[in-house]
């Protein structure tokens, strides 16, 4: 038995549809609308179906939750961003909206919102198109519970709640998908953002060839080490032998010191013998000196009395001439003796003037002598001194020349390692170009990768593009620093114009004027200009060979850059 009291029209005639709608929306739902079938007559009959299906919603909220909160993962994901109360109230507030069938913006917007929610708190596609089927079950079956009597009426009711379902379900998904593939490709982005940020494989690159360079200045100072240690070796055994030579001259000249300092105590012995010698004739003098005095005075006593027997002659007359005569003769030996008593007293005047001034010359000699043996006592000392001394720095030279031996030794170990040192280095600069060409190519199979959701249906409003602009900017300028070091290459064809790129194309368009008119928005035009300019300039230079002139254009390149991302995400944050 068939359980319609009623026949009802041909399931087709209920499909009928003229490919145009009267709801007034944005041309992207409404191309969704036209595609279902949806008109005013649909949200209509949805309104119908409300008058049926409102009295039993808090059943159907209820009868939802229960089975959603069966499933493990779904009532996991429900304790993690809210409670099953919150959902309730916020499920009857979208049965009301859905059974008042307004679309609307708002109503448009609503379903973005819960879209975006989903992707957010990251419920996959295929649970929510579950979960939103049960709704339109219970709706569903409800409505052929309560409207079987009327046929007509019920498929009517079921087909406008299935459509606007439909239409509900399609809006959340695809929001959901671009809002999961922009999530996606933000990551991937940003990802990408943070390795053209490391600028570390150039100053890695740097540091190495430094690092060689050292290597090779350490290897020619060791090796002018090795040969000056060389020469200090071979001085300090040539000094070792002088040394050796020295200490037995020095040993020589003590022997000659010692000897000369024994005649000059026999001069000292000799020296007091002729002192003694001296003052005994001093002695003698003085004693000749009282025998002239005597003699002197023996002589002055003749001639008084030759003068007396002279006076006594005359007065005897004849009788005394002969007496005259001897008294004449005795007075001119008397004169002549004294005359030669007093030379000899002037002689012995003289002789003991200089038995004086030999007596201090004696003495000061003497002093010279005591002097001399002081001196030469000091000098022995001091030699000896020497001598012991010269053996000690001997023997330290002969251990410098041995430390020098062991010195070199160490050089070569050194030079040795050096050329250890400088294989490792070459290696590592060979491995940091590796891990620059690996990064290198990682990025840009993650910009390839990046490249494919621009493929996919997905609409990006004015601040997806900001960001994807910044990507796109930074990866370019890691594209010319990669080929400056010489890891990465960029034909000269892939450079474009600030006007055909991604951003110039979104950036010359027909945009808003409230994106127009923001001053940000207007500060950017010159700099990524520039960034064009320099990123051309660098890759024209690179290719004719000059590398300086390249780097300088990239520091341009760098500096304008810099104020492009700046300006990006202030218009990021503005939009």
């Amino acid at each position: 038995m068939s359980i319609f009291t009623k026949k009802t029209r041909p399931w087709n005639a209920h499909l009928e549809f003229s490919g145009t709608t009267n709801i007034q929306v944005g041309e992207r739902a409404k191309e969704r609308l036209v595609f279902l079938g949806i008109d005013e007559e649909t949200l209509q009959h949805v309104r119908e179906a409300a008058q049926v299906l409102t009295p039993f919603k808090k059943e159907i909220v209820n009868h939802f939750y229960d089975n959603i909160t069966a499933v493990d993962h779904l009532r996991g994901i429900i304790e993690d961003h809210s409670t099953v109360e919150r959902l309730r109230k916020t499920m009857e507030r979208y049965l009301d909206q859905f059974l008042e069938a307004d679309v609307n913006k708002e109503y448009i917007k609503t379903r973005i919102v819960v879209g975006e929610v989903h992707s957010r708190i990251h419920l996959t596609a295929e649970h929510f198109i579950s979960a939103h089927h049960l709704l339109l079950q219970m709706m569903t079956t409800i409505l052929m519970e309560k409207l079987h009597h009327k046929p007509d009426d019920m498929m009517a009711a079921v087909l406008a709640v299935q459509k606007l379902a439909a239409f509900d379900q399609q809006l959340i998904v695809e929001v959901y998908m671009e809002d999961t593939f922009k999530s996606f490709l933000f990551g991937i982005s940003e990802m990408l953002d943070h390795t053209t940020q490391l600028d570390t494989t150039k100053k890695l690159l740097v540091g190495m060839d430094a690092q060689i360079e050292e290597t090779h200045s350490v290897s020619a100072a060791t090796e002018e080490m090795s040969a000056s240690i060389n020469e200090v070796a071979d001085y300090a055994v040539k000094v070792s032998e002088g040394t050796g030579d020295a200490v037995e001259s020095a040993e020589q000249s003590k022997e000659v010191i010692d000897k000369a300092l024994d005649d000059i105590k026999k001069v000292g012995g000799v020296y007091e013998q002729v002192v003694d010698r001296v003052n005994a004739l001093d002695k003698e003098i003085e004693h000749t000196q009282n025998v002239i005095e005597i003699i002197k005075g023996i002589a002055d006593q003749t001639n008084l009395l030759a003068l007396n027997a002279s006076i006594e002659a005359a007065r005897a007359g004849e009788h005394g001439r002969g007496f005259a005569v001897v008294a004449s003769e005795v007075r001119s030996l008397s004169e002549h003796t004294q005359e030669q008593i007093t030379q000899i007293t002037s002689s012995m005047e003289s002789l003991q003037q200089v038995s004086h001034e030999v007596t201090e010359q004696i003495q000061q000699t003497g002093e010279w002598v005591e002097q001399s043996v002081t001196g030469s006592e000091y000098a022995g000392s001091a030699l000896t001194n020497i001598v012991t001394t010269m053996k000690e720095i001997n023997e330290s030279i002969s251990q410098i020349a041995a430390m020098s031996e062991e010195q070199t030794s160490t050089v070569m170990d050194i030079a040795q390692r050096n050329t250890v040192i400088y294989d490792l280095s070459s290696d590592t600069q060979e491995i940091a170009k590796q891990t620059g060409r690996l990064v290198f190519n990682l990025s840009q199979q993650m910009d390839e990768h990046r490249q494919t959701f621009f493929h996919i249906n997905v609409a990006f409003n004015n601040k997806d593009i900001v960001k994807v602009a910044k990507t796109d900017h930074l990866h370019w300028k890691w594209k010319v620093y990669n080929m400056i070091i010489g890891i990465g290459t960029i034909d000269p064809e892939e450079v474009t114009s600030h006007e055909s790129c991604r951003f110039g194309k979104w950036y010359y368009s027909d945009l808003p004027a409230k994106v127009r008119e923001k001053n940000t928005f207007k500060q950017i035009e010159e700099p990524h200009k520039a960034v064009h300019h320099y990123a051309n300039e660098a890759v024209e230079r690179y290719s004719d060979g000059d590398l300086n002139g390249a780097q300088e254009a990239y520091d341009y390149l760098d500096k304008a850059s810099q104020q492009v991302v700046e300006l990006l995400t202030k218009l990021e944050q503005e939009l």
